[in-house]
């Protein structure tokens, strides 16, 4: 069957700034387009654009996954070399009816929503504060597991399940000699194979390769996988928003400690180290003070200042204790909670056992947390004890600036219980006073507050809680074996809150990485085929694209611009195959590939598929790219007018049916077969091209299932949007091959 169809122009535009890459969203009429300035643009079809990117900052390495709706950071992965492709693959699963899976989430039921960070106090733009949930947004509506594939220059390839979970890792450069970029990484429908193209040198000629990946673990444990993949992302969700709040909760902490050091910064500077605590304790101890001092509480701690002051430490104070209570212990449960499910993946080893999940690591990592939630209680207890000795201070400040001045102080000001003394102690001893080193190398004197601020420091406690008291902690010391159970969470004294979310983060790092090692470990490159020799430099077109109808991975590649000839190969997804592939001795590769000319498009034309013994001028191929599986998209230039290029639909099926089976030998070159290359323009008949005047075009992007196409002229500031609609479906012939 082929298309009849009619091209028609729906918007172009010229645009400042040289176009890289364009690229159609596969569900909606949305294009991301890329350009020289280190920008990435999303447009609607009628060119109305959603949002931009700019990327001034270099982040070789670094994969950043947007919202669609708003551009904002989603979650981001590194793989430490310049990125060369990326592909989203959508598995599509063997058996028609679906299984239900037994691993299903049911958090929501026993969790409460964790409080929005933006709601929440900070002394910055909080725009960015909702990120830590973002990553849950690639799981809502993932019934299938989807695979991104991130390509390098460095020969190798990086696999994540749902763009988050790192599950693979390709290194070519292993088999491959002198393997360089990777073009392509297309994983198959099925996931039974990852097919690649890349770059390497041999002898010092530029060489374009395709390797077959046997990726049959993926498929067979594709639910496992999803799982696995979908606890990983609640959890990396989790930390990010766990971060977030400790940044907000050290931007809390700096604010009370700047209100402080306002007030205590025109004194200091007036007596020597240690003089303000001297005063303080005189003051509190004797009852009088300094000259000097008197005069410093007369004229800057004015009593409205004190209860202003008062009135906005006690609020920091006060945030602080809500983001530790609704936030940190929260996301710390929650954070329990994913891991103990996890646990309970773990314990079914024979399903996820050759994933790489340990039961023994993942109940670590519980502990970990169980670590974490802990010491958010425990900076819960020291805060409160905190307000309470800042307080009994503040009111005590108050009645001696009162006197100080001469004023009448009220009775119930002026009483003082032996606990209200010891609170001020403990005020003078833990926050006064500490000498800090400006930016200017200037000695500063500044506020501690050692009881609280020490949580926030990546660095073990100053002076940690006394717990001899406390009975379990008694139980424990006396019975080891006991603080060792799993279920028992350790409460390591020394460490800081800080501390504890970085022994996390390191702890959830190491367990996501061992399932990565495992998968990787058993993937294997079954073929490598080199496929043409390329000039030293200069762009290389290839697209790729998987067919559940026929079990097949299709491959099309344009050595060069403005060639004239283009390879299509044809590799099987059949899980025999690839396990015939893999054993096969010897050196031979079979592959099923034809090489494609383009001529007498317009003007008679003949059946059959030979060169035609009149020489005719052969079409200059600019660009290639599969429209859907049944149609390929190439865009070419005419020769003999520079000005008009053609915009031609290959029905596949036509296609395909000129490929033949061939065997390379070694390092044979597939373009060196000797295979005769079949005129192509045969196939297409008179509604399957349009002629586009108007100047010379270097590139095309399409969207087979929108029916979109979009087109780039040669100086890559004019860009052309078009549709492409089928007006009815016609039989198409075939034409008979001359033997």
């Amino acid at each position: 069957m082929a298309a009849t169809c009619i091209m028609k122009q729906v918007e172009e535009r010229h645009v400042a700034t040289e176009i890289i890459k364009c690229v159609w969203s596969p569900k909606m009429d949305l294009v991301a387009i890329a350009n020289s300035q280190a920008q990435v643009s999303m447009h609607r079809l009628y060119w109305q654009r959603v949002w931009i990117i700019n990327f001034r900052r270099k982040c070789e390495g670094e994969v950043v996954l947007v919202d669609i709706e708003d551009s904002s950071p989603v979650h981001k992965l590194n793989v430490n070399a310049e990125v060369t492709a990326l592909n989203w693959a959508l598995h599509v699963p063997e058996e028609t009816a679906k299984k239900k899976t037994v691993f299903e989430d049911t958090s929501e039921t026993f969790l409460p929503p964790l409080p929005s960070l933006l709601k929440t106090y900070s002394v910055t733009n909080g725009g960015e504060r909702e990120e830590g949930r973002q990553e849950g947004r690639l799981l809502h509506d993932q019934n299938a597991l989807t695979l991104l594939t991130v390509a390098t220059s460095a020969g190798s390839v990086y696999m994540y399940a749902f763009g988050l979970f790192h599950c693979a890792t390709v290194d070519l450069g292993e088999t491959i000699p002198g393997a360089g970029q990777v073009l392509d990484a297309t994983p198959s429908h099925d996931l039974h194979l990852l097919s690649c193209l890349l770059e390497r040198t041999v002898q010092g000629q530029r060489e374009v390769v395709h390797v077959t990946v046997e990726t049959m673990i993926l498929a067979c444990r594709h639910q496992e996988l999803h799982a696995l993949a979908y606890r990983f992302g609640q959890i990396y969700g989790l930390m990010t928003y766990a971060s977030h709040t400790l940044t907000l909760l050290a931007e809390a902490w700096e604010s009370i400690l700047l209100e402080l050091d306002a007030k205590l910064a025109t004194y200091a500077s007036t007596v020597s180290e240690g003089g303000v605590s001297a005063d303080f304790l005189d003051l509190l101890v004797f009852g009088f003070s300094s000259p000097e001092f008197d005069m410093f509480l007369s004229n800057q701690l004015t009593e409205k200042g004190l209860k202003k002051l008062g009135h906005s430490i006690e609020l920091s104070y006060s945030n602080i204790q809500k983001l530790v209570l609704h936030n940190v212990q929260a996301v710390g449960q929650a954070l329990v909670y994913q891991l103990s499910a996890l646990v309970g993946l773990a314990r079914h080893h024979d399903r996820f056992g050759m994933l790489g999940v340990e039961e023994s690591v993942v109940t670590n990592a519980v502990r970990e947390a169980g670590a974490f939630v802990l010491k958010a209680v425990e900076l819960q207890q020291v805060i409160d004890g905190a307000m309470s000795t800042f307080k009994a201070f503040l009111r005590w400040l108050y009645v001696v600036v009162q006197r100080v001045r001469g004023e009448a102080v009220p009775d119930e000001m002026s009483r003082m219980t032996q606990q209200d003394l010891t609170y001020i102690t403990e005020f003078l001893h833990d926050s006064l006073e500490d000498t800090a080193t400006g930016p200017d190398g200037e000695k500063r004197t500044r506020f501690r507050l050692e009881r609280v601020g020490q949580y926030l420091k990546d660095e073990p406690l100053s002076c940690p809680p006394e717990s001899n008291r406390n009975p379990w902690e008694i139980f424990l010391a006396e019975h080891p074996a006991v603080a060792e159970h799993s279920l028992i969470f350790p409460h390591h004294h020394e460490r800081s809150l800080l501390q504890e979310h970085k022994s996390l983060a390191r702890v959830l790092d190491n367990m996501a990485g061992h399932p990565a090692q495992v998968i990787s470990g058993a993937v294997n490159i079954v073929s490598w085929v080199p496929i043409i020799a390329v000039a030293p430099s200069g762009p290389v077109t290839v697209s790729q694209i998987s067919c559940p109808r026929d079990n097949a991975m299709y491959t099309v590649l344009l050595p060069g611009s403005k060639q004239n000839v283009l390879y299509l190969a044809r590799w099987s997804t059949s899980a025999d195959r690839l396990a015939q592939a893999g054993d096969a001795p010897g050196p031979a590769h079979h592959v099923e590939a034809a090489p494609f000319v383009f001529s007498r498009l317009e003007g008679p034309r003949g059946c059959s598929m030979e060169q035609p013994s009149t020489p005719t001028p052969l079409l200059q191929l600019i660009g290639a790219q599969f429209y859907t599986e049944e149609t390929l998209s190439v865009l070419a230039q005419d020769p003999s007018d520079p000005r008009s290029s053609f915009f031609i639909q290959l029905w596949m099926v036509a296609a395909c049916a000129e490929l033949r089976p061939l065997a390379v030998y070694g390092e044979q070159l597939l373009a060196d077969v000797g295979i005769t290359p079949r005129d192509a323009g045969t196939l297409v008949d008179a509604s399957g091209y349009r002629r586009l005047d108007g100047g010379p075009l270097s590139a095309l992007a399409v969207s087979g299932s929108r029916k979109l196409a979009l087109l780039l002229s040669e100086n890559r500031r004019r860009i052309q949007s078009a549709k492409w609609q089928p007006l009815s479906w016609l039989p198409y012939v075939i034409p008979t091959k001359a033997r």
